[in-house]
This record gives structure tokens, sequence and C-alpha cells, in this order.
């Protein structure tokens, strides 16, 4: 799928959410970003294996366990999405929780992504370290874009899970750019919704695509 997606000149994203700490966060970050060694024939050969442009992590390791992915996206030019602040209904459990400094955890984990990519910042004004942000909770998101100015936000949560064009709108910044918007079910399911039968799942999912495309040009 990765394949055929970069043919047509599409930017990939492997929404792995992976992570864990030291060596093994190094391999996740070879294996899905960067190249990694491999026997061929009694042969040692380096090679790309899901060589995708980029991957969603947890980062609710800390800094050992981000590290890794930087490096292998400075290399390589790739990306990475982190979870700040995701879109599922019991993410406050621990997401919205205040410590003594009257921050919540999201908060503080935007403040601590924005140092991390502060040194990646490219041409375009952001870093190769973005964030994810859910469409499902725009007063949150509209704090995060305060505190990650240069991130590149992916929003789940539009469509299916309830997000419309205003939700998603606070996940911009004032130039319109800086968030990727992602609707899954909303386009897997259209032919669902619409009434059709399997055998229309490709008119169905272009007329979904088209229907988002029209209602997240009325942000701007």
């Amino acid at each position: 799928t990765l394949k055929y997606a970069q043919s047509k000149g599409l930017i990939t994203i492997a929404d792995a959410k992976r992570n864990d700490i030291g060596s093994t966060a190094a391999a996740y970050a070879q294996a899905f970003l960067g190249e990694i060694s491999m026997f061929e024939d009694e042969k040692e050969v380096v090679m790309p294996i899901f060589d995708a442009d980029s991957i969603t992590i947890n980062a609710y390791l800390g800094w050992d366990g981000v590290k890794p992915f930087i490096e292998e996206c400075d290399k390589y030019g790739k990306g990475v999405f982190t979870l700040v602040k995701t879109s599922n209904p019991s993410s406050g459990d621990l997401q919205d929780l205040r410590v003594d400094d009257g921050n919540s955890v999201y908060e503080i984990m935007g403040q601590l992504l924005d140092s991390w990519g502060a040194d990646t910042v490219g041409e375009s004004g952001y870093s190769l370290l973005g964030a994810v942000v859910g469409a499902t909770y725009p007063d949150q998101a509209k704090k995060l874009r305060h505190i990650m100015p240069k991130s590149i936000f992916l929003v789940p949560g539009y469509g299916a899970q309830g997000g419309g064009a205003a939700d998603v709108a606070p996940c911009f910044n004032k130039d319109g750019l800086g968030a990727v918007v992602n609707s899954s079910r909303g386009i897997i399911f259209a032919y669902e919704k619409m009434g059709m039968d399997e055998a229309a799942y490709a008119e169905a999912a272009h007329t979904a695509v088209l229907e988002m495309k029209e209602d997240l040009e009325t942000i701007f």
C-alpha cells in the first residue's frame, strides 16, 4: 500500500503509533523510516523496509523513545507525528490531568515537542516533529497550536468521530497551513452511509473526499 501510494506521488503516513526505549525504538525507526541490515543468500544487504514518509509514535515514554525517530527523519528527510491530545473519548483520563503548575499533561507534552523539534525547523518554517491532535477537542487544539506554532498537526476525529470543519480550524495556523486532516471511516465506509453496495466503493469514496474538501474549504 505504501509503495502504491508513493507511486501516485502521495506523501505517506504509517499510522503505527510505535514506541519503546533505546535500541528497540531505534529498530522501529529504522524499519519504518530508514534502512536495516538483512541477509540474502548469505550476504548482508542494507535496504529500506516500509520506507514510509512519516510515522505516528507514542511520545509518552519520553525523550529516549523519541530521539531515534528524529534521527532517522533527519537522516532521510522524513517526519514523525507524536501523540499529544488524542481524539478518543477517554483520552482525558490521563491527558487532561493537571500538575502542580496548573498545566495539563497534554500541554506539557506539547511544550516538550516544541523543544525537541526546535533544531529541525526547515525552510517551510515547520519542524519534522509533528503532533497528533484530535478534531474532537477544538479548545485543546487551540491551546496546542499556540504552544507549537512550528509543528504540523495530524488531525484525526474528522467525519465518523463527529469532527467537522469548525472543529479542525484551530489546528491550522493563520496562513491556512500546518495541519493534515484525516478521515478514515468516513471515506472507507462511505458506500454504507450512502446506501450503496460494495461495488460502488470507489464512487462513494470519491464523493466523500470531495465533500470533505468542500467542507474544509469553508474554514478559509
